[in-house]
């Protein structure tokens, strides 16, 4: 009876509906009456799963997050086969050793832990994005680490909010959106994946569609930038993003040659 009270429940607050999640409410109370809806999520999670698991878990901040690509081949998850560990920061605070997944669709973090079972199952958190700063995701010997842009940083940068993959940080940088979008195959929905790829030469980013446009980014440096581009076999459609890194690192060290010249 609880599991089908609670199965309701997700539905008429939570269940984000494939391509809409946020609930749109019109008029002078919006604000308050969506700071309600959240509230009242992050309560009955609180009251439903500790009674159920025990203890306390400052994670437990979001909605439960229900599978919708169950018959699709093709899942909008990050590298969902690959097994790893991952960290996650919230509010300022770092935890480790955490199970997370990144919904590439919905672009949401999802929060899980194997040593807390109800009705039999794993629960998943989709977490609530705005006391989230960041996360990182650890394959083995390749780390994807993620930053919340916010509100403020949308200004700053010319960008959707949203998770990015930091990959370059200097006084140029690199990032990545890991997204997808759905295509409909055979009366199936199959999430694409269709990463877009954004550099800083400057004061906002820009997004690498064509090896000429990017390479004009760095305006009297670019043909420095296309000779080493030749030199070291770089495919700008086709690069990695260890040799979009190394572009940006060697322009990087250009300018700061040049200002110890000076």
């Amino acid at each position: 009876m609880l599991k089908i009270s609670f199965q309701i429940l997700i539905l008429l607050f939570t269940f984000p509906g494939i391509a809409q999640q946020s609930l749109t409410i019109a008029g002078e109370y919006s604000k308050d009456y969506s700071k309600t809806v959240l509230d009242y999520q992050r309560d009955y999670l609180y009251k439903f799963y500790y009674q159920k698991v025990g203890g306390t878990d400052e994670l437990i901040n979001g909605r439960d997050y229900i599978p919708y690509y169950s018959r699709a081949k093709l899942k909008p998850l990050l590298l969902d086969e690959k097994k790893r560990t991952a960290s996650i920061i919230l509010n300022g605070r770092r935890y480790n050793d955490l199970s997370l997944e990144y919904d590439t669709f919905l672009d949401e973090v999802i929060y899980s832990d194997s040593n807390k079972v109800i009705n039999d199952g794993l629960f998943k958190i989709a977490l609530n994005k705005d006391p989230v700063d960041g996360f990182s995701l650890y394959f083995g010997q390749d780390s994807l680490i993620f930053r919340h842009f916010k509100s403020e940083d949308v200004k700053k940068s010319n960008l959707p909010e949203g998770f990015y993959e930091i990959v370059y940080s200097g006084a140029s940088k690199f990032i990545i959106k890991h997204q997808s979008f759905v295509l409909v195959m055979e009366g199936i929905e199959e999430y694409i994946y269709t990463p877009a790829d954004y550099v800083m030469v400057g004061d906002v980013f820009s997004r690498i569609k064509s090896s000429k446009g990017f390479i004009k980014l760095f305006g009297e440096k670019s043909e420095k930038i296309r000779q080493f581009i030749r030199t070291n076999n770089v495919n700008i459609r086709k690069a990695d993003k260890k040799q979009i890194a190394s572009v940006l690192k060697y322009y990087d060290s250009l300018i700061a040659s040049e200002k110890q010249n000076i």
